[in-house]
C-alpha cells in the first residue's frame, strides 16, 4: 500500500541508463516504529539488470549511501524488488539512485515507499493487461 504521493521516487517514468530521484521527506514517520518498505517495479519486454542505491541526507545537499540492492529482470516479465527500509536510516530525506545494465528503451520504472512488504506472485499468477504471465 502506498502511503501518499509524496513518497514516490519514480512514477512509471521512462527508464534511462541511470537516474536519481528527488529526495523524499521521511520526518513524518520518524519515531512511529512503523515498518516502511521500498518497492521498485520495472516493466517492459527487455532483459536488464538494475542496481538500486538508497541514499540519505539531513538537508538534501550531501547524500550518503545507505544500502544497495540488485534486481535482475528477465525478458517479457515485470520485475519487482521490495525490501524493508534499513534500520540505519536516521536522516530526514532519502532518495533512490539506479543504474541499468542492458537496453533501457521501452522500460518503465515505478519506485516508492510503501507500508507493506510486497509479496510477488508465483509463476502464472500475475496478470498483466488481461494476460497471464508465466
Amino acid at each position: 500500500m502506498i502511503l501518499d504521493q509524496f513518497l514516490i521516487f519514480f512514477d512509471h517514468t521512462a527508464a534511462e541508463d541511470s537516474g536519481v530521484s528527488a529526495g523524499v521527506n521521511l520526518s513524518a514517520y520518524a519515531g512511529r516504529n512503523e515498518a516502511l518498505s521500498l518497492t521498485v517495479l520495472l516493466n517492459g519486454a527487455k532483459a536488464v539488470n538494475l542496481s538500486a542505491t538508497l541514499q540519505e541526507s539531513d538537508d538534501q545537499s550531501a547524500w550518503e549511501t545507505l544500502a544497495s540492492f540488485p534486481l535482475a529482470k528477465p525478458d517479457k516479465l515485470s520485475a519487482i524488488l521490495s525490501f524493508a527500509l534499513p534500520r540505519a536510516a536516521k536522516k530526514k530525506f532519502v532518495r533512490l539512485a539506479y543504474a541499468l545494465t542492458g537496453p533501457a528503451a521501452g522500460l518503465k520504472l515505478w519506485a516508492g515507499i510503501t507500508r507493506d512488504h510486497f509479496a510477488p506472485y508465483a509463476p502464472a499468477q500475475y496478470i498483466d493487461a488481461g494476460k497471464v504471465v508465466a
